[in-house]
């Protein structure tokens, strides 16, 4: 091509180039939307990165010589009819405490008066596990330092333009040797938006989504108390069957929820025996003559590594006395559900191995196959492929180990797959394996460094190839979960950091031990067809795979950005085409021809990432398009906390289905099994009521429940039998309809039939 050709090509490329991107960054706003204008900047001396974060006008903050407290929303606009959790931080002076809904012997609760417009609603405090504060010989129980007081809050229904105004007047009792009530008020506004679309998450939801998973969960167990035969006043509740929780190592303490119902200053006698927990101590002067039916409160466990669970008690009354061991036994609460370090690691191994066949994994998994045939006579070149791409898959591992502590280090709820939750995200995954099956198809080539085929494998650069395909392998399995993986990874996450990375580098030896074994055997060698020109057609026909990929991945960003991200997906893939075309062009012209295209493709998508992650403008007046996935199975309910405690309440069976667009195993799931027309008749015969929560671009209620059941990431599911105290039944991440029927006829079959002996 001559000189003059060449200029008037890239001179195209630039055009061409700005014109996608102009598409892209114009993509946003094709729907037209409007934030109401803010009413006036946030007060001098109140800005925070949470409250500065707050549209609108804001003094979300506020001081006391003692106490800092601080409103903290968990979205960053509401629409008509919206639930929304209001966070109360209390951030009080070294040596200084305030007090719990039963403050003990002394003290006074915070209180929180709400003023909200009208029709809205605001639930009672969510009060977290106390601590236990002797002040001489009295015993007070409350927080030190810092507090998070949850609320949850129910916008009215209806249109609405401006603003939801939210006021607080807080007060509180501080202490240390004196007293001192204070208060102070605070306020935020939230814009409303339109119910179809909603403004990204809150920088709070990490804070609030922790708050929640730590706030003391329904005991699981049967109670009851009783006292003791003569006038000794001692009272004794006995938790039945808890040896599957609680093991031997730690402490327990028992925290009344009824002021003056039992002597906060006596103590108290911790006591395990024939698998019961027995807990013994002191009525106190406000315990009625006539016993009541039941007492309520917390009980707190501390585990040896000074991590606390609370579980919210309900003992009911027992007409004879309780008689409780005398000697007292250390405990500690086995979060893991029986699980040890030992366990915890094969479980990962396993399902590290098992995590080969999830079809997430298939379209990498392509790249190395056919890095392994164009080799499988030369066995020196395949072994050390073989280890690349396994020192690739440990690599990825384990920085995605360290990724994980520094988040939960910071505050975050960490769960795995949460990047694909990320819009920017998906967009550069999406644009990456465009990029490779374009490579693969032919029109342009790159060099095995990044597509691990034609080159000479002996070569550096070929390692280096091998290298990333495992990294890219580990990064589109990280969507995927697979059997013996959740049990696996739900321990980890609650241990201390060397455990977390020891689970994950197990979970990453199971998944790249078989690429590795297979490198080295001699009988794959024996097997594999010689070289030849059907290589080529074999490359191109594998390119699919990873087609099919970039239009699952826009599919995912359809459900997270509703027909905007579709148009910015699209624009961005037509820019990558572009710029694969123009490279592989460029590679018979100049090198200025390749740098266009590269440029290109690498404007487009931080363009793209910028965009969805920090575009549309400023992070506090943007809003970005959603739609819900539409689940066409059988008739389902939006999974919210309060709905599942509401069924629960009226002893009413609820199946749950946590899932995400991005997880493959979870619409696998749903194929297979839950879309079936005897899953919809089990629900419909056993009155179970279906909630689905999706999980797609994060929900802290969802990560909430993940947490209580040990769980860090989706599928999960599980069947509430509505009988109270009786824990879920947890199902296998992989689903057949017999499994899901015969759980159905077992667990609520139980239940049918203990009611009909009770009638």
């Amino acid at each position: 091509m001559n000189t003059g050709a060449e200029r008037s090509l890239i001179r195209l490329a630039a055009l061409a180039g700005a014109a996608l991107l102009q598409v892209a960054a114009s993509s946003a706003f094709a729907q037209g939307f409007e934030l109401p204008q803010s009413r006036s900047p946030l007060a001098p001396g109140s800005s925070s990165q949470s409250s500065a974060s707050i549209p609108g006008k804001s003094e979300a903050k506020a001081r006391t010589e003692r106490v800092q407290i601080e409103l903290l929303p968990s979205k960053m606009a509401v629409a008509p009819g919206d639930e929304i959790t209001i966070a109360l931080k209390q951030t009080i002076k070294p040596g200084w405490h305030t007090y719990w809904t039963n403050p003990g012997d002394s003290g006074e609760p915070t209180h929180i008066d709400w003023k909200l417009p009208a029709g809205a609603r605001a639930g009672a405090i969510l009060w977290p596990l106390p601590d236990a504060i002797p002040v001489g010989p009295l015993m007070n129980y409350g927080y030190s330092d810092e507090v998070i007081l949850l609320s949850e809050m129910t916008v009215p229904q209806g249109s609405a333009k401006g603003y939801f105004d939210i006021s607080a007047d807080v007060h509180w009792l501080v202490c240390e040797e004196i007293c001192v009530p204070e208060s102070a008020s605070v306020k935020l506004s939230l814009p409303y938006v339109d119910g179809t679309i909603s403004m990204p998450p809150s920088p709070n939801v990490g804070l609030i989504a922790k708050t929640r998973a730590n706030l003391p969960k329904p005991m699981p167990w049967p109670a009851e108390y009783g006292l003791s035969e003569g006038a000794d006043n001692t009272l004794t509740i006995r938790f039945d069957n808890i040896k599957d929780r609680i093991a031997e190592g730690a402490e327990a303490y028992f925290f009344p929820v009824t002021w003056g119902e039992l002597a906060h200053a006596e103590p108290q006698t911790v006591s395990f025996e024939d698998g019961d927990l027995y807990v013994r101590t002191k009525t106190g002067d406000a315990f009625a003559a006539e016993p009541p039916a039941s007492i309520s409160g917390v009980l707190s466990v501390t585990e040896k590594s000074g991590e606390r669970h609370g579980y919210q008690i309900h003992a009911a009354h027992s007409a004879v006395a309780i008689t409780a061991p005398q000697t007292a036994t250390p405990l500690a609460a086995d979060s893991s559900g029986g699980l040890s370090v030992w366990v915890a690691l094969g479980f990962a191994f396993l399902g590290g191995l098992i995590l080969n066949l999830m079809p997430c994994v298939f379209p990498v998994l392509t790249l190395k196959a056919l890095s392994l045939v164009k080799n499988a006579d030369n066995a020196s070149v395949r072994r050390v492929k073989g280890f690349a791409y396994f020192a690739g898959v440990l690599a990825s591992f384990t920085l995605i180990a360290a990724a994980l502590l520094a988040l939960r280090a910071g505050g975050s709820v960490i769960g795995w797959g949460m990047q694909f939750q990320s819009p920017g995200f998906v967009l550069l995954m999406m644009a990456l394996f465009l990029g490779l099956a374009l490579n693969m198809s032919g029109v342009y080539h790159f060099g095995s460094s990044v597509c691990n085929v034609g080159d000479n494998l002996t070569r550096r650069s070929g390692l280096r190839g091998d290298f990333f395909t495992g990294v890219l392998a580990t990064v589109v399995a990280t969507p995927c979960t697979a059997p013996f993986m959740g049990a696996a990874m739900g321990y980890a996450f609650t241990q201390p950091a060397l455990i977390v990375v020891l689970v994950l580098i197990a979970l990453g030896v199971g998944f790249g031990l078989p690429i590795l074994l297979l490198s080295l055997s001699p009988a794959f060698a024996r097997l594999m067809p010689k070289p030849g020109a059907w290589m080529e057609t074999f490359r191109q026909v594998m390119a699919f795979p990873l087609y099919a990929t970039a239009a699952w991945l826009l599919w995912v960003l359809s459900i997270q950005l509703g027909s905007n991200g579709v148009l910015l997906g699209s624009a961005l893939l037509v820019a990558v085409g572009f710029a694969a075309w123009l490279y592989g062009r460029s590679d018979q012209t100049s090198r200025a021809g390749s740098l266009t295209a590269i440029s290109v493709a690498i404007l487009a998508m931080g363009l793209s990432a910028w965009t969805v992650s920090d575009g549309f403008g400023n992070q506090q007046s943007r809003i970005m398009a959603q739609t819900s996935g539409e689940y066409d199975g059988p008739k389902a309910e939006t999974f919210t906390r309060a709905r599942l405690d509401e069924l629960l309440a009226h002893r009413q069976p609820v199946f749950i289905n946590l899932t995400a667009a991005w997880c493959i195993t979870c619409k696998v799931n749903e194929q297979v099994a839950l879309k079936s027309e005897a899953f919809s008749n089990a629900l419909e015969e056993n009155n179970v009521t279906y909630l689905v929560g999706d999980w797609t671009n994060g929900d802290p209620e969802i990560t909430a429940l993940l947490s209580e059941q040990g769980r860090v990431g989706v599928p999960l599911y599980l069947l509430y039998t509505g009988e109270a105290g009786v824990p879920p039944k947890v199902f296998p991440q992989i689903l057949t309809g017999a499994i899901i029927l015969d759980a159905f006829a077992d667990v609520l079959g139980d239940v049918a039939r203990t009611a009909q002996k009770l009638n």
